[in-house]
C-alpha cells in the first residue's frame, strides 16, 4: 500500500506532490474498518460485508432497513451508520443490534479516537459515545450537510457541502476552518502528513495541521493508482 502523498512539499499557494490518481481513493470510500479479527464494510447498502482473509466476503443482515455508509471499530465492537438516523453495532461483524442514535438525520461518516465514537450526517449532525450504545449530540455550528470523518494527529476533522471543514481535539467541541473551496466536500484521509480533503474521489484541498487548507498543485503526469485504507 503506498502514499497518496509520498515526497510532497508545500509552497506559498499551492501544495505540491505526488498525490497520486483519481482512482487512488476509490477504495476509500467503500468505508470498511477491521478489528478482532474481521474487516467489516458498509457499501451503501441495507446490508454489512465482512471478511476474515480479504478475498471471501460474507453478507450479514444487520438488523436495520436502512442504507450504510460507514463502519468505525474502537474498544472491542463495530459501530455503523446510514439513513434516516440508523446505527448498529456488534462484537464480530455477523451478528448486529440496532441502536438509538437519537436522531433521524442521515448519517454519512464514522470515526473513532481518543475513546470516543463521533458520527456525522446532514443538517450538521454531530453525535458521539465511547460506547456505541449510548449516543450525546454536539454543537457544530453549520446546517450543512457533513459527510466524512477522520481522526489522525491526535484530532478529528470533518468535511461537508459548502467546503465546510470543521475540527476538533476532543470530539465534542468543534471549529470551523476556511478550507477557501463551496464545493461539496465528502472525503478526508490523512496520508504521510497531510489531510487530503476530496470530491467525488477528486483532491481539492490538503492541509498538514487541519487549520490551513492549500490547493494541491497535481502532475500532469500519469501516476500508479495507490489503494489506500479509511
Amino acid at each position: 500500500m503506498g502514499s497518496i502523498l509520498a515526497g510532497a512539499q508545500t509552497t506559498a499557494t499551492k501544495a505540491r506532490g505526488s498525490f497520486g490518481t483519481t482512482n487512488s481513493l476509490i477504495k476509500t470510500f467503500e468505508r470498511t474498518a477491521s478489528g478482532n479479527g474481521v474487516t467489516v464494510k458498509a457499501a451503501r447498502q441495507s446490508a454489512i460485508w465482512t471478511t476474515a482473509n480479504g478475498v471471501t466476503w460474507v453478507e450479514h443482515s444487520p438488523g436495520s432497513p436502512f442504507r450504510l455508509y460507514d463502519v468505525a471499530f474502537g474498544n472491542g465492537v463495530f459501530v455503523a451508520v446510514g439513513n434516516e438516523g440508523a446505527l448498529v453495532t456488534s462484537r464480530d461483524g455477523a451478528v448486529w443490534k440496532v441502536r438509538n442514535s437519537g436522531t433521524d438525520s442521515r448519517l454519512r461518516g464514522i470515526a473513532f479516537g481518543k475513546n470516543l465514537f463521533v458520527a456525522v450526517g446532514h443538517e450538521g449532525t454531530i453525535i458521539t459515545s465511547r460506547d456505541g450504545v449510548k449516543w450525546t449530540a454536539r454543537n457544530s455550528s453549520t446546517a450543512a450537510r457533513l459527510q466524512m470523518v477522520a481522526f489522525d494527529r491526535d484530532k478529528f476533522v470533518v468535511v461537508g457541502w459548502k467546503g465546510v471543514i470543521l475540527t476538533s481535539p476532543t470530539g465534542t467541541r468543534w471549529k470551523i476552518r476556511s478550507s477557501g473551496v463551496s464545493e461539496r466536500l465528502d472525503g478526508i484521509v490523512f496520508r504521510n502528513g497531510w489531510f487530503v480533503a476530496s470530491v467525488t474521489n477528486r483532491i481539492v484541498r490538503v492541509s498538514t495541521d487541519s487549520i490551513t487548507w492549500t490547493e494541491p498543485e497535481l502532475s500532469r503526469q500519469k501516476t500508479p493508482t495507490i489503494e489506500v485504507e479509511r
